[in-house]
C-alpha cells in the first residue's frame, strides 16, 4: 500500500517509517519540520508533505495527490488527565479522521485504511464487573478510568463513522516502549508482530484475579495487570505494517485493538 505517515520525526512513528518499509508500502511522510526528519529515513521515503497535523485540508490535499491507500497517525501525544490542557492531540486525530473520510468520498472508490493510536482505557472489561446502577463501583470499568481522557473522546468521535466510509483501528497499547535507542533499517530481526497476542476491543489474555475480593475486587485486578500490558514500541509498528498488507480484509477494521506481549502470558 501506499501510505501517509503523520509523525514520522516521533517516538513511534520514527520507528514506524523502518517498519512499514519492511513490509514494502510505500511511504509519504507528512510532517511540519521536515528538517527534522534524518538523511537515512529521508532517501527512503516515496516523498514528503509539509503541513500542519491539525489541517484537515492540507491531509486530504496529501492522501488525493499522492494517491495513497491509507494513513498511519503517529503524531501528537495524549495527556495523562484532563486537569491540564488537552493540547494538539484531540485537533490532530479529528483533522486525520475528517480528511480520510473526505478523501475516500472524493475518490469515490474504497474507503481509506486508517490505522491511529489510542490508550488501554478505551478497552471494554472483559467481563462486567459486579455493580448495581447507583453504586460507586461502576468507576471500575476500564471505559471509566479518568486517564488520557482524550483516548475515551477520540474513540467516540471514530466510532460513529461506519467502516464503508473509514476502514478504521485504534491500537490501544497500555505502554510501548522502544528496544533499540534509536530506529533500525532495517528493523531487528527479532522486531514482529507475531511477538504480539492481539483482540478485538478489549485486553487479551486477561486473568479475573482479584474479582472475589469485595468492592475493590475489579480496582485491584486492573492495577495489578496494568503493566503486563506494556509493549515494545518495535513489535507493535511491526503488527501495525503487517496488517496493513491485508488493505480492506483486515480482521481489525471497526475495532479497538489491545495487544500483550506473549513472553507475558503465564
Amino acid at each position: 500500500m501506499k501510505v501517509l505517515l503523520l509523525g514520522v520525526t516521533g517516538r513511534v512513528g520514527s520507528r514506524m517509517l523502518p517498519a512499514l518499509l519492511a513490509h514494502k508500502h510505500q511511504v509519504v511522510a507528512y510532517v511540519r519540520t521536515p528538517a527534522k526528519i534524518s538523511s537515512e529515513a529521508t532517501s527512503k521515503l516515496d516523498s514528503v508533505v509539509v503541513g500542519s497535523a491539525s489541517d484537515s485540508a492540507a491531509i486530504k490535499a496529501a492522501i488525493l495527490s499522492h494517491n495513497c491507500d491509507a494513513v498511519v497517525n503517529a503524531a501528537g501525544l495524549a495527556p495523562m488527565t484532563g486537569l491540564t490542557s488537552q493540547g494538539e492531540f484531540p485537533a490532530i486525530f479529528a483533522a486525520v479522521v475528517q480528511a480520510a473520510l473526505e478523501a475516500g468520498r472524493e475518490r469515490g472508490s474504497a474507503p481509506i485504511r486508517c490505522w491511529l493510536m489510542s490508550g488501554f482505557g478505551v478497552l471494554d472489561s472483559p467481563k462486567k464487573p459486579c455493580w448495581k446502577p447507583g453504586t460507586w463501583l461502576n468507576l471500575m470499568r476500564f471505559s471509566s478510568i479518568p486517564l488520557f481522557p482524550s483516548h475515551k473522546r477520540n474513540y467516540l468521535l471514530i466510532k460513529s463513522h461506519p467502516a464503508d466510509s473509514l476502514a478504521w483501528s485504534l491500537f490501544c497499547a497500555s505502554d510501548i516502549s522502544p528496544k533499540n535507542d534509536t530506529p533500525q533499517f532495517p528493523p531487528s530481526a527479532d522486531a514482529s508482530g507475531s511477538n504480539l497476542v492481539a483482540k478485538a476491543d478489549a485486553p487479551p489474555a486477561w486473568v479475573e484475579k482479584y474479582r472475589t475480593v469485595p468492592l475493590i475486587g475489579s480496582y485491584l485486578n486492573v492495577m495489578a495487570q496494568a503493566q503486563s500490558y506494556y509493549s515494545v514500541l518495535e513489535n507493535c509498528v511491526d503488527f501495525i505494517a503487517a496488517d496493513l498488507e491485508k488493505g480492506l480484509e483486515s480482521e481489525w477494521i471497526g475495532k479497538r485493538v489491545g495487544v500483550k506481549e506473549k513472553s507475558k502470558i503465564k
